[in-house]
């Protein structure tokens, strides 16, 4: 309570500080661990998480996490604005997201507008996107449904694409993605993260190709994977940007959709990955950057500025960890009360007014 009051003078001081960013766009990327609504959706699988379903979802379980969500964000942002750009994964619906922005104080005062996707997930989680209308003036929007040519009866989330015009006056597209889950095994399941990372590429290159260098990419989200794997590697085709080089870009590879994952610096006390299973740490969720963004233009990438965003209060110690791993919702049916499962990255853009 002590925490969420906190919150609230802290938003409330925020009102009174100038909201339109000075320079940076902040972005993060976050998989806030289901987010449910309280309502019985007969044609998704979303039973358990009702108040009479295995994991007890009650009214003031769901306001805990909205404010714990409200939270983290206006941690996450700056002395003068929130966060610009936030991928959310593992939302319902845009019920949940009103809710968010209407619940706590975060709406009143980060001015952010939304759009969700409705997919065919069978337990109905979709990803989605807040952005402040101040400093991303939406373009447009479009859901891309996967469908694997190889399994007709697999359905999962769709990719989100959404376009918006930045204060430079250049158009920043966005590509928030859930990929398949490792369920079954991380072998088995790698043909369906390779197919939607195939087709992220495709976007990509399309969206980048003829745009002037006046037309930027970012890719974002849970890629249930690791960057190194071949999903991300081969067939997205993005390579590990080299800040430790001083940021020099390798020669151009007309072969690849010019994609470059941010990788979060490793700074003393920092979580080692953004999920952490049985003790053992990974690199679900991911930021990739098309190569416009990397050479110091008028809207660029902040060198070094990638970082997995950690404050004590989103973690808990763990046995099987020496860094605190991320204080979940729930384990398992057990409710913990904590925050999500995941940690969320941080990145900003540096952008010149024309």
């Amino acid at each position: 309570m002590r925490r969420l009051i906190l919150l609230t003078l802290y938003l409330l001081l925020g009102a009174r500080l100038p909201l339109v960013g000075q320079g940076e766009l902040i972005v993060m990327s976050y998989n806030v661990e289901n987010l449910f609504d309280l309502e019985d959706h007969p044609e998704r699988a979303d039973d358990e998480f009702l108040p009479s379903g295995s994991h007890r979802w009650t009214k003031a379980r769901y306001e805990r996490k909205l404010h714990q969500i409200a939270e983290v964000l206006s941690s996450a942002g700056s002395l003068t604005h929130f966060p610009d750009l936030v991928a959310l994964v593992e939302v319902e619906n845009a019920g949940v997201l009103r809710d968010l922005l209407s619940h706590t104080p975060l709406g009143a005062q980060a001015g952010y507008a939304f759009t969700v996707t409705e997919g065919e997930d069978p337990r109905g989680i979709n990803v989605a996107l807040l952005y402040r209308t101040e400093t991303f003036r939406l373009l447009g929007r479009r859901e891309l449904p996967l469908h694997f040519p190889f399994d007709s009866t697999k359905r999962t989330r769709p990719i989100l694409e959404v376009s918006g015009l930045v204060p430079t006056g250049d158009t920043l597209c966005l590509y928030v993605c859930h990929l398949p889950s490792r369920r079954g095994g991380a072998r088995q399941s790698e043909r369906y993260r390779r197919y939607a990372c195939e087709q992220l590429r495709e976007l990509t290159t399309r969206r980048l190709e003829g745009s002037g260098g006046h037309t930027h990419v970012l890719v974002l989200g849970d890629f249930n994977g690791a960057p190194e794997e071949p999903a991300t590697r081969e067939a997205l085709g993005s390579r590990p940007y080299p800040e430790s080089g001083g940021g020099t870009l390798p020669p151009r590879d007309t072969l690849h959709a010019e994609l470059y994952e941010l990788t979060p610096r490793r700074a003393e006390g920092a979580p080692p990955g953004t999920y952490c299973f049985r003790g053992v740490w990974t690199q679900l969720d991911q930021i990739h950057a098309s190569r416009s963004l990397l050479g110091g233009g008028r809207l660029s990438y902040v060198e070094g500025s990638a970082e997995i965003f950690y404050r004590p209060f989103m973690g808990q110690p763990s046995v099987s960890s020496p860094f605190p791993v991320p204080f979940r919702t729930y384990g398992g049916a057990f409710w913990r009360g904590g925050y999500s499962d995941h940690y969320p990255l941080r990145i900003r853009l540096r952008y010149e007014r024309p």
